[in-house]
């Protein structure tokens, strides 16, 4: 396992002397009561608080105390280290560095970069701070520490004969003998060493090293051993294997270390028979999703405090003249605001009243041309043809019936419009009714997808009328076989998509007024609708109508 802390008391000692020795100014007591306050949350493992506080105790620093900042901006990085934020640690102590690059006790920011760059397998990177750190070391104990840092990076980079190399240099040392919990360190990384390049030296390396652990009682390594353990049974002895997996997630949970449990979890599927392996496996797809979320929220928490620190101090030493500038703005853009709105309700208004007027002036172009003209012609017809003859009043009859279909049709065009739940089915009714031997009209997905109650009756009639004078133009103009309208739901609204196969046109702005009524209406509501085309190539036009 990799020492994931690494402190130096006298790195610590020293800033702590610097600090005392200034005079007592507001600013330094600030500082002093943050870093106090995040010392006491951190050795609660409050580590989301101290954070907070190790922050606020570096934003009070001036420029030029760069002893204080290095130190609450190392602790900082290892805060972000012990949460998993291995990116976040590494933009921490990178920071530290580039304020005092030259620092004498810098070689714990080091082994801290190299950790993280270890962790998010930059080995390359993890090496070179790793050696960094190791030439700025004095003491035996924790050059030790470091190359058991550099062999472990070895083992996860699977170099295992380089490990066996770099532990095998440090095992025998004196100092490391006697800390204990740093030997038993050494003693399991060196015996997987060897497990992994099949020397038959493994196991006794494995088993002084669990026996030390179990006598001092420490579960956090503990954990290693018997996942080691575990892994060196694997093949020989599955039940012996099992049981060390079982130990290893054991201990994992007592001391709420979620990775270490998805490997022990691992080991239990890979030693237990196919019962067992499904629950395992979903066990272990929980314990990885709830992993994942923490982390992402820590790296998120720690990005925010930062951030909000940083904002929160700019903001109260321009307090004031902002509130100011903020009340101006209100003012404007709310002046702003009711002069739009005003404007915008008048040339919806004006732009409703012309399509009013545009649809009267077109009925009244229509009973003149279409519908007058017939009448007066079958008035004619009848004062001066004999009705008597069969051939001339099936005529006559003949022309009736074609103005009643006509005025019908226009009759149809302008009556009033169900908007009630029954709207749906009227809509489609009118579509429909354009079918014929020539022309085949195809509603996409049947209008049955669209929420039609969220709509104004305002709008239902906009949609109305506008299809119905796209339906009207298609039938006058395109020459077309096939016509396709689709209705889709999106967040704001609802849009609606018409396309023929017909002639096109190759003038848009020609076309365009054409079904200059269709667009007013659509403008009226605050909706929109485009139109391509080309000669040839057919029609289409998008609309856009919001809820």
């Amino acid at each position: 396992m990799i020492l994931k802390k690494f402190y130096f008391p006298i790195f610590i000692f020293i800033l702590f002397l610097q600090s005392c020795k200034k005079n007592v100014q507001e600013k330094n007591v600030t500082y002093l009561l943050y870093r106090d306050k995040g010392d006491s949350l951190s050795e609660n493992k409050e580590f989301d608080k101290a954070f907070y506080y190790y922050n606020q105790a570096n934003l009070s620093c001036n420029e030029n105390e760069k002893d204080k900042k290095v130190y609450v901006l190392f602790l900082m990085a290892q805060i972000q280290q012990i949460r998993c934020d291995f990116s976040g640690s590494e933009t921490t102590a990178t920071a530290a560095l580039s304020i005092h690059p030259d620092y004498k006790n810098n070689n714990s920011i080091y082994n801290l970069l190299g950790l993280a760059y270890h962790e998010q397998f930059d080995f390359e990177s993890a090496y070179k701070y790793y050696n960094l750190s190791l030439k700025k070391t004095e003491k035996e104990i924790e050059k030790c520490v470091i190359k058991n840092n550099i062999g472990y990076m070895f083992l996860d980079s699977k170099r295992y004969k380089e490990a066996e190399k770099v532990f095998n240099q440090i095992i025998n040392n004196e100092s490391l003998i006697q800390d204990q919990p740093n030997y038993a360190k050494v003693l399991d990384n060196l015996g997987y060493a060897y497990f992994k390049l099949n020397n038959p030296k493994a196991i006794d390396y494995l088993n002084q090293s669990l026996n030390i652990r179990d006598s001092i009682n420490d579960n956090s390594e503990l954990i290693a051993s018997y996942m080691h353990m575990a892994e060196y049974y694997l093949k020989s002895n599955l039940k012996l294997s099992n049981d060390f997996a079982k130990k290893a997630y054991n201990a994992a949970t007592a001391i709420n270390s979620p990775d270490d449990r998805i490997e022990a979890i691992k080991f239990l599927i890979a030693s237990s028979n196919t019962n067992k392996v499904k629950s395992l496996a979903l066990k272990q797809m929980n314990i990885s999703d709830s992993i994942n979320k923490i982390r992402q929220n820590s790296k998120t928490q720690f990005a925010k405090i930062k951030y909000d620190a940083t904002i929160a101090l700019k903001e109260s030493e321009k307090q004031k003249s902002q509130k100011q500038l903020y009340f101006s703005l209100f003012v404007f853009v709310s002046t702003l605001s009711l002069l739009m709105f005003f404007a915008i309700r008048t040339n919806n208004k004006r732009k409703l009243q012309k399509a009013t007027y545009d649809t009267e002036t077109r009925i009244s172009k229509k009973l003149h041309d279409e519908l007058a003209n017939d009448v007066f012609n079958a008035m004619t017809y009848a004062d001066t043809q004999d009705l008597n003859n069969a051939s001339n009043k099936e005529f006559l009859l003949e022309n009736l019936d074609k103005i009643y279909t006509q005025s019908r049709n226009i009759s149809k065009e302008n009556s009033p419009i169900d908007t009630s739940d029954n709207f749906e089915a009227v809509l489609k009714a009118m579509l429909s009714s354009y079918n014929s031997n020539n022309i085949n009209v195809i509603i996409k997905n049947n209008a049955s997808s669209t929420d039609w109650q969220k709509l104004q009756k305002e709008s239902k009639i906009v949609i109305y009328r506008t299809l119905q004078e796209l339906m009207v133009n298609m039938r006058k103009h395109s020459s077309c076989s096939l016509v396709v309208i689709g209705f889709e739901t999106y967040q704001k609204g609802i849009e609606i998509n018409y396309s023929d196969n017909g002639i096109g046109c190759s003038e848009l702005l020609k076309l365009k007024k054409g079904l200059q009524n269709a667009e007013n209406r659509i403008l009226s509501i605050n909706g929109t609708i485009t139109f391509e085309t080309e000669k040839n190539k057919g029609f289409k036009a998008k609309v856009r109508i919001p809820k």
